[in-house]
């Protein structure tokens, strides 16, 4: 019953009920607890990654026609990113759904960045497969973070921060783990972003990926860095 409550949850987050329940219950399903070579969620995570790239692609085509193919391209690579979509999935819950095996439950698999972000492209392209791309297509752009260039720009703020940076001098931020705490299968990391010697933000996360993310994010509003101009790289 508590599956069946956590799906049901899911459906509500996605904003989606699926007719046929084994796609969805397919795009959950890691490799490592496959019954079946093709019981994975690997076929589905391909589809779904193609599909998310059209719809995001036609969006900006239409949205931004003054911008350029190089631009189009830095905003598409920071809406599909794996940070981005591993935060997806945690929004959505889809680390308590997640299916995998033993091992990769004890190796903390489900705050993996890697696997969040594959699980989201399987639920994409299990989604098409029970719809249309016409149904599909709302609800990634509902889903995805907002089409405004100052938060576009947040989305990967590691990046943004070191190009910022590289404008002033040669040299590149040092990101430092300050301090983690929680038990191995619950850790919370805190990371410290320094530059020329002097802190310039501090985040958390789950990962230290995450943490030194949002210490990034943290450092740009600091230095009131909300909204640098998209150019190409």
């Amino acid at each position: 019953m508590k599956a069946k409550q956590t799906w049901v949850r899911l459906q509500t987050a996605l904003g989606y009920s699926f007719k046929d329940l084994s796609l969805l219950q397919l795009a959950l399903t890691h490799k490592s607890c496959a019954k079946t070579p093709s019981g994975n969620n690997e076929r589905l995570e391909f589809l779904g990654d193609a599909v998310l790239q059209l719809i995001v692609s036609d969006h900006l085509f239409e949205q931004y026609p003054q911008l350029r193919e190089g631009q189009l391209a830095k905003i598409r690579a920071l809406l599909v990113s794996q940070p981005t979509l591993a935060e997806l999935a945690r929004d959505l819950g889809l680390h308590h759904c997640l299916r995998v095996g033993k091992g990769e439950e004890r190796s903390g698999a489900r705050d993996r960045d890697s696997l969040l972000c594959d699980t989201v492209e399987a639920v994409i392209g299990a989604i098409y497969l029970d719809s249309s791309i016409e149904t599909v297509r709302p609800i990634v752009l509902r889903l995805l973070p907002s089409w405004r260039e100052k938060e576009l720009l947040l989305v990967d703020a590691k990046s943004t921060l070191q190009e910022h940076l590289q404008q002033l001098s040669q040299e590149t931020p040092i990101y430092q783990l300050a301090k983690e705490t929680g038990p191995d299968h619950e850790k919370v990391f805190e990371v410290a972003v320094c530059f020329h010697g002097q802190v310039l933000g501090k985040g958390h996360g789950r990962s230290k990926k995450e943490a030194a993310q949002e210490a990034a994010r943290q450092a740009l509003n600091n230095l009131d860095v909300a909204n640098p101009s998209i150019t190409e790289t």
